[in-house]
Parts: structure tokens; sequence; C-alpha cells
């Protein structure tokens, strides 16, 4: 079957978005989810995206949105855009479309003289695809999670159940055996936001304050390694993302003194008791400490999960003290819980930006927050 892969247009955002209902579903929350990742994205003006198109529709699409990053100074700025949204529809599958537009995506940015592309959140299947087609592994994210013991079904039983119901289309009355729940069964933050939202130091708000939150972020001590700029308009455009809810807790006293973003995704496949730490931020260890015991003891959550990997040993001294430990994962998709990083233009460039090494994981300064899982 014959494919046209061509760029990104205006009029053939109706197509994208049908297409990527094979992820999203909701066609509404799909075309906000676009329109922020690419259209208000602060970092590039310009869509990054190719299509297969086959008889008119849309068939296979990847992209690449924005991101900017800092290494060895804090004035450096690198465009090393991320690659996302990478979806073939089913009827189309095992027909070697998937290379088509991995490739031409490369290339794009080739043409467009950047150096290297990123990717975050692939799933096994875009992982494997991705090592194939020239991308690097460059290690996990070592994510770590807590598990709260359950009187009920086992966690897993719970997930499988709520994705048969989901994909029977039962929403409707998954969402009614829901209500009738105890509040604090319906979501991750019910308990969360029935709490006190002002207690001593800490806040809870539903809301981020970008511009204080930039504000500690560059006034705290830096290592120089790898990270995403992290500044007001980075941070008010992040967490606006449509398939995700987001909780902040404030430590103030003279001041931001700290921070700790909890997350959870609203898309239909997710799992509904999961909680991500997206990002930690703290003058010192014992903000640091209090920000996490606050979460935990507020929220009661079933599970929360955190990367483990570049942070702090006192950092992860707290998470063990609060009994996170290592996610059981094996296989592919453990493999695939990490960076890529693939060479865009000059084939005799060194995989490095400053003075670090792409290719080394240590060399990173990461954070969930960088990627499409938070």
């Amino acid at each position: 079957m014959p494919y046209d892969v061509v760029p990104y247009e205006p009029e053939l955002e109706p197509e994208i978005v049908r297409l990527q209902q094979h992820f999203y579903r909701d066609a509404a929350r799909s075309a906000a989810y676009f329109r922020w990742k690419y259209a208000e994205n602060p970092f590039l003006d310009q869509t990054i995206l190719q299509l297969a198109v086959s008889a008119g529709r849309v068939v296979a699409m990847r992209g690449m949105f924005g991101a900017v990053w800092q290494v060895d100074d804090p004035s450096t700025r690198h465009l090393l855009p991320c690659a996302d949204d990478f979806v073939v529809d089913p009827e189309h599958r095992n027909r070697g479309v998937a290379r088509l537009v991995l490739e031409a995506t490369v290339a794009e940015g080739a043409r467009r003289d950047l150096r290297f592309a990123l990717s975050f959140s692939a799933g096994p299947v875009t992982y494997v695809n991705s090592l194939a087609t020239g991308w690097r592994a460059v290690g996990s994210y070592r994510t770590v999670q807590r598990e709260r013991p359950s009187k009920g079904p086992p966690r897993w039983i719970r997930q499988v159940t709520g994705r048969w119901l989901r994909r029977l289309r039962l929403r409707g009355a998954l969402d009614r055996v829901r209500s009738s729940l105890p509040a604090a069964s319906r979501g991750p933050f019910d308990r969360l936001d029935r709490a006190s939202r002002h207690d001593g130091r800490i806040s809870l708000s539903r809301v981020p304050r970008p511009q204080d939150m930039a504000a500690l972020i560059a006034r705290l001590p830096w290592d120089g390694r790898i990270r995403h700029v992290r500044d007001a308009a980075y941070l008010a455009w992040r967490f606006r993302n449509p398939m995700r809810e987001y909780r902040f807790l404030f430590c103030d006293d003279g001041g931001l003194q700290g921070y700790l973003v909890l997350q959870r995704s609203l898309l239909d496949d997710a799992d509904p008791e999961l909680v991500n730490v997206a990002d930690w931020e703290a003058a010192d260890g014992h903000v640091a400490a209090a920000l996490l015991r606050a979460a935990l003891d507020r929220g009661g959550f079933v599970c929360v999960q955190a990367w483990s990997i570049g942070i702090a040993s006192e950092r992860r001294d707290v998470l063990d003290a609060h009994g996170f430990v290592p996610a059981e994962e094996s296989g592919i998709r453990a493999r695939s819980r990490g960076l890529l990083v693939r060479r865009l233009a000059d084939a005799d460039e060194r995989w490095s930006l400053g003075s670090r090494d792409l290719l080394r994981i240590d060399d990173w300064d990461l954070r969930m927050l960088y990627s499409m899982s938070a």
C-alpha cells in the first residue's frame, strides 16, 4: 500500500486528532493536548510533525516538541526537541509505515539544523523501533514506588478490571460504581484535597506559582549537569497539560523555600490509583523531607512513584525512609523506561553537550517533569 509522508499543515489537524484517538479516545481533550504541546510550546515556533497519508487519511504520525536545556552555566541555552506522539493506525501496522515517519521526523530535525533529539516517554514498541533507527539508550530512570497495602483485590487486578470495563465502553457504569464508594476511594487526590490546605509552613494548591518556583530554582546550587530550563514561561506552560491533573505543595518561610508537584493521569487507560512525583525542589534537606512527608501523610495514596536517578543522596535517603522501593519491572518494559538520544545532523559530531556526555546518565539532572509521563 503506498504512503505519502508529509509535514504538518493546519488543515490536517482533524485527521491528526482522529488518529490520536487510538491513544486518547476523547476527541476534545486530544485536540486540546495537541494545541498545548505544539502550538502553545514556548520554545519552538514551528510544529515538527511528520504524517503518513494513505487514501486521504492520516494513518501514522511522529512529532517533536520544543525543549531547551542548560549545561555547565545557567546562561546556556540548547534547543534539543523531544520526540513524542508516535501513533500508527492499527490497520496499517507491520507494513513499514512506522519506519517511514520515524526517519522523516529525524530528517526534518536535521533540515532545521537541530543537533540532537531526545525521547523520554517511549513505550516498548516505540523503544524497539527507535533503537532500530539510530537512537541510543542512555539509561534507566530507576523508578521507585511506595504502595499502601489494601484490604481489597490486589492493585493489578483492579487495574486490569478497570481497563477491561473502559475498553467495553462501560466507563459510565465504572464511574457510577466509583461515585458510590467512600470519597477517599474515588480519586487519588480526594483525601489530599480534604486535608488542611495550610498547615504551618506547608500549603496545598491546585495551581502553580511559576514566578516563585522559577526564582527558587535560579537561586539554588546547581552542579552543571544537563537540565531543562525551568523558567516561569516553561512552568506555566508545562502545568497546563490537559491530559494531567496536578497538586502543588509549597513551603513558605519568608519566601518560597521548597515545592513538591504531584501528578495523576487523566487518560482512560491510566492507573486511576497512581500518583507521580513530577518535580521536587527545596532549599535544604529538612524542607524536602517535610514536603514529602506532608504529601504522603495528607494524601494517603495507594501508590506513589518517583524517579531516583540523579538526585542527591540525602533525597534518596528521604525516599527510602518513607518506604519507597524499586518498581517491579522486567524485560523490554523495564528497559524502555529510560532516556533515548538521537543525533540528527553531523555524523561526526560528538555525543556531548557542553562538557557533558549525552550518553552518560550521570551527566543528566533528570526529573519526571521533563517527560510526558508527568
